[in-house]
């Protein structure tokens, strides 16, 4: 796994390129993006009905319009950080997702794990077993 990595985010690139070279870089982890509606149930509920469509450009995905900022990804970045920086900039929920040793998708959503950076989370979650993420 390279950490040295840099993965930039732009609104020309596509959601399945950014979910398979986010998942490339950080193997036990996956990126997902969502509306912005998808804030509202962070914790309480599935967030699969407000997943963007994977095969658009993120342009074409956010909510937030005239924004054509870049979101820049690397191992050095808490997760807190990369999720605010996507609402910030595209107006999409970004969640960190892991597959745990057991087989259960889950996605990072304790202060705990938004204050690990991306690096840390990756490492803790090879070490806790969990299972190298597909990047669907």
């Amino acid at each position: 796994m390279n950490m040295k990595a840099e993965i930039l985010v732009t609104a020309d690139k596509l959601v399945s390129s950014l979910m398979k070279e986010f998942n490339e870089v950080f193997s036990y982890l996956r990126l997902r993006l969502y509306t912005s509606e998808a804030r509202l149930y962070i914790g309480v509920d599935t967030l699969t009905p407000y997943r963007v469509d994977i095969d658009k450009p993120i342009g074409q995905a956010r909510v937030k319009s005239g924004c054509d900022g870049v979101v820049s990804i690397d191992g050095s970045k808490t997760i807190g950080e990369l999720e605010a920086e996507f609402y910030n900039v595209f107006g999409l929920v970004a969640q960190v997702c892991y597959t745990t040793a057991d087989g259960s998708n889950t996605y990072t959503y304790k202060k705990e794990q938004d204050m690990m950076t991306l690096e840390q989370f990756n490492a803790q979650c090879e070490a806790d077993g969990c299972i190298k993420g597909e990047w669907r």
